[in-house]
């Protein structure tokens, strides 16, 4: 059976929808990411152009970092990231989204399976996760 996740930004300004399996779900630790994402560590999945419905972007602020290939979109009445667009060129949908319409937990089909560039974590993590030092265990 397919999964299909409705996702919304916290005011219910943007609505998005993803269907199916992630290509990939991670932690990644890069300084690009901390830096768009404004976060200590990216958690995130990785989803097929087919399998999701992206937001009309005239909904969302557009934030394109300064000398990087590298997008965040969101909501601009709540501030909430809906996803970004980076390399390999896909959309990038937070944990956090879904964490939101499960209850406050991650369903099990989309937790991580691997941290990237751990080598430039800037928070140690404890777990039983595979430790990618950089991209190559997704092909970056």
């Amino acid at each position: 059976m397919s999964e299909t996740y409705e996702l919304s930004c916290d005011c219910g300004h943007v609505t998005m929808t993803a269907k199916g399996e992630p290509k990939l779900s991670l932690f990644c630790h890069c300084g690009s990411c901390r830096q768009l994402y404004n976060a200590d560590m990216l958690s995130a999945t990785g989803w097929a152009h087919d399998n999701v419905e992206l937001p009309d972007e005239s909904k969302l602020f557009v934030h394109k970092m300064d000398g990087k290939d590298m997008t965040r979109y969101g909501c601009p009445r709540c501030g909430m990231t809906m996803y970004g667009v980076h390399k390999p060129g896909i959309p990038v949908i937070p944990h956090a989204l879904f964490r939101k319409i499960n209850g406050g937990e991650l369903q099990d089909e989309l937790k991580p399976t691997l941290h990237l560039f751990y080598r430039d974590r800037v928070v140690d993590v404890d777990d039983d996760l595979e430790k990618s030092q950089g991209g190559e265990a997704v092909g970056l």
